[in-house]
């Protein structure tokens, strides 16, 4: 069973209303995919932010730890450090030893009080005595475990696990030295560090955050007050990054990042439930939503159908009584016609009733001007030829008359004229154009004699390039103008083609008074006209852009008491590319 059929033939108020089902019912499918496919964007963004945030956090702590490694550093090559553990070692008198033991207990606590979550700073010298000061002095490592390895770090700093006091790790190193670079063993050192006020102080954690540390298969920090309670060792061999895993029997949102500088690993712990808990409420919105809107749409949409199709019914039937030649009929307004664009439907009918008898009318007038006009197209076509062979008659009659200036000016005024009229096209050759300038130039060169000098340069094949027509004649007029009006000395004009890479610059140069900026502003804005042929400036440059493009036309470079240069840019396709 074909579908289409069958909609096509149903009446207008029933495919409205089955249209309007089948939309709400798309707009419904949508809503649930957009709907799955926000959902997964915001958990991938939530992840990311997250992971983001613990990268921060990561490199925040790895400062912090990185500055406890130096802080130790400082402490084993202190000077005065070494000096009092050599005087312990080394010394036999007691009065020494005990002023050594001063002094290094001074020095120790100005350390330990450098930071405030450092917990305590110990030395044990060569001869096992203990010195520890800080906040918590009663932090103590497993020294038969710790030591060996520290001495086995030939001075490097090892990190460990305080496994009496919970949060607590420390950094090690072995004291030797560096009188003499001999390195002898002195001592060891131990900075204890209180996590819980190293990451309020630095990261200013919530309480409920998740927060894990680990070094190895061993857990450093666990936040005291996590939700997760304690859990296994995470796995240390994965990247950064985050993944979806379930702890304690509940599902999470693991991020992790491991030191730049050490071997520790930083976790984050995100609850499912918060990043499904909004979502859960969304969903149960938007299908309440969707099954009111599924009933509404029922009700509506067939009121709707029947309101809509009754007027259409009517125009239908008014539009049987035009195509049978009745005009007049359904031209009357109804009263229960609406506003609306039905109503609009019924109002444009009786318009384009009207208008018919109008166009009737109209087109034959039109056809009464189209003959008149083109009576008129042949009268334009002989007057141009009636001039033309009453200016070969006076060129005749002037040579008959031995009058040769005469006869050169009408000559060369009849082969400017023909090249204007005769050539309809709106882009002519280079070749043509200067053509006319040379005829025009021909007739002001016998009007003012010696005031004037022209001359014409090309690098190019003049033939093989267009302009639109009446492009460089206006401007030469316009030079000797403007030259000739305001100078007493000879007015020197001259013409120059050559093409300059993609392009082909036309320029007419003269030595006339010049122009200040704010005039040649003027001449591209069109306020300033031509005074000789009534092409100005501004026409020129519109029908430049027009054929060729905007970044085509005409540019003016003067300097007054100097001279004027207008430069001409076309094409060097010489008009390939015009429109």
């Amino acid at each position: 069973m074909q579908i289409k059929p069958i909609f096509r033939n149903l009446k207008i108020r029933n495919k409205i209303f089955a249209v309007s089902l089948l939309l709400l019912t798309i707009f419904g499918l949508l809503g649930i995919i957009s709907y799955q496919f926000f959902t997964s964007m915001y958990e991938d963004r939530i992840s990311e932010e997250s992971a983001a945030m613990l990268q921060l956090s990561s490199t925040v702590l790895d400062e912090e730890l990185a500055g406890v490694e130096d802080l130790s550093f400082q402490v084993i090559t202190d000077d005065q450090v070494q000096k009092d553990l050599r005087i312990i070692q080394d010394s036999d008198v007691n009065i020494d030893i005990y002023q050594a033991k001063v002094r290094l207990q001074e020095r120790l606590l100005y350390f330990a009080t450098s930071e405030p979550y450092i917990a305590a700073i110990q030395v044990i010298d060569s001869t096992g005595s203990k010195y520890t000061y800080g906040f918590n002095t009663k932090v103590e490592l497993d020294k038969k475990e710790i030591l060996p390895i520290v001495a086995a770090s030939k001075g490097s700093n090892v990190w460990s696990k305080n496994k009496e006091e919970e949060n607590i790790i420390s950094s090690a190193r072995l004291i030797r030295s560096k009188e003499n670079l001999e390195l002898k063993k002195m001592g060891y050192l131990i900075i204890s560090v209180d996590m819980n006020k190293l990451i309020e102080e630095a990261l200013n954690f919530s309480p409920n955050k998740n927060f894990i540390i680990t070094n190895g298969d061993e857990i450093f920090y666990q936040n005291p007050d996590s939700e997760i309670g304690p859990i296994r060792t995470p796995d240390e061999e994965k990247g950064n990054g985050y993944e979806n895993e379930r702890v304690n029997g509940k599902d999470y949102m693991t991020t992790y990042v491991h030191s730049r500088f050490s071997d520790l690993t930083y976790y984050h712990f995100l609850p499912f439930s918060d990043i499904t808990q909004q979502n859960a409420v969304v969903k149960s919105i938007m299908i309440f939503t969707f099954i009111s809107m599924f009933i509404l749409s029922i009700i509506v949409s067939r009121k709707a159908a029947e309101f809509i199709s009754k007027p259409l019914e009517n125009l239908s039937r008014n539009m049987k009584e035009v195509q049978s030649g009745n005009f007049e009929h359904g031209l009357e307004r109804t009263e229960t016609e609406n506003e609306d664009e039905i109503g609009l439907l019924h109002s444009n009918f009786r318009i384009m009733i009207d208008k018919i008898n109008e166009l009737i009318k109209e087109n034959y007038t039109k056809q009464l001007m189209i003959k008149e006009t083109e009576y008129k197209a042949l009268q334009a076509q002989i007057n141009p030829h009636f001039l033309y062979n009453t200016l070969d008659s006076i060129n005749w009659m002037a040579r008959i008359s031995q009058q040769k200036k005469i006869s050169v000016m009408v000559e060369a005024l009849g082969n400017m004229m023909r090249n204007i009229i005769s050539k309809k096209e709106a882009l002519v050759t280079l070749k043509d154009e200067m053509e006319i300038v040379k005829h025009y130039v021909t007739i002001q060169e016998y009007r003012f004699e010696n005031r004037l000098k022209f001359s014409s340069h090309s690098l190019l094949d003049l033939e093989s390039h267009l302009i639109p027509k009446l492009s460089i004649q206006p401007i030469v007029e316009n030079a000797m103008a403007h030259g000739l009006e305001e100078m007493t000395s000879q007015c020197e004009i001259n013409v120059y083609i050559y093409p300059k890479g993609r392009e082909i610059e036309i320029v007419v140069e003269d030595n006339g008074p010049g122009m200040s900026e704010e005039r040649i502003q003027a001449i591209y804005r069109g306020e300033i006209h031509s005074k000789s042929s009534g092409i100005g400036l501004k026409n020129i440059i519109e029908r430049i852009k027009l054929m060729f493009g905007e970044e085509y036309g005409v540019r003016i470079e003067s300097t007054p008491g100097v001279g004027t240069k207008v430069k001409i840019i076309i094409p060097y396709s010489g008009g390939e590319g015009h429109v």
